[in-house]
């Protein structure tokens, strides 16, 4: 069931990052700039499809993060300037790291990701920047540092925790709804509610 999730799900994150998620970027970018104005005039956002899909990654079987992976860099090249799928490798090899590694952790998933952030999203950058480096777009790197990655490393932070607790709700919601306890169904409890 959760395959058949990731095109509706990935797909109106992608087309909410491409028109809401920037309004509101910029309205947490200037009240960000008030006490700190090295941020005046940044430009970052939060990265909701890399975040769902490296949360996904957490307790989904491989194929299924393969899957994500793909559908999420598939929306998100949609809409925009890269080639269709060049963003699926890069959130692939991003998700699979994520799968292999918190498949050896039993507990403190969402501090890896709190740690493995920053990182993902500098590579994905990195890897965004480059495809369009061979289309034949140039950028200052010291500037997209300062006005796009530092405020979406903050960002993608701080929407890491909220994203990890709905996309591990949807998990288990998919794994198996919501359980019962079993004396609610038991004849015994069923009279005592009568009494």
């Amino acid at each position: 069931m959760g395959r058949a999730l990731s095109i509706p799900i990935l797909g109106l994150l992608a087309a909410l990052s491409a028109s809401i998620l920037p309004q509101l970027s910029a309205l947490g970018i200037s009240v960000l700039a008030e006490f700190a104005p090295v941020f005046a005039g940044a430009r970052g956002q939060v990265s909701v499809i890399l975040l769902v899909v490296m949360c996904w990654a957490v307790r989904a079987d491989v194929p299924e993060t393969l899957l994500w992976a793909f559908v999420g860099g598939l929306m998100l090249d949609i809409f925009s300037l890269l080639p269709l799928g060049a963003s699926s490798a890069a959130l692939a090899l991003l998700a699979y790291f994520v799968n292999s590694v918190t498949r050896q952790l039993s507990r403190a998933r969402i501090v890896f990701l709190l740690l493995f952030t920053p990182v993902a999203t500098a590579a994905f950058t990195a890897y965004t920047l480059l495809w369009l480096a061979l289309l034949g777009n140039s950028y200052d790197t010291l500037l997209v540092l300062q006005l796009h990655l530092l405020p979406t490393i903050l960002f993608n932070l701080l929407a890491l925790p909220l994203i990890y607790a709905l996309t591990r709700l949807l998990q288990r919601r998919l794994q198996g709804g919501l359980q019962i306890a079993p004396q609610s169904l038991s004849p015994a409890g069923a009279s005592g509610a009568e009494l």
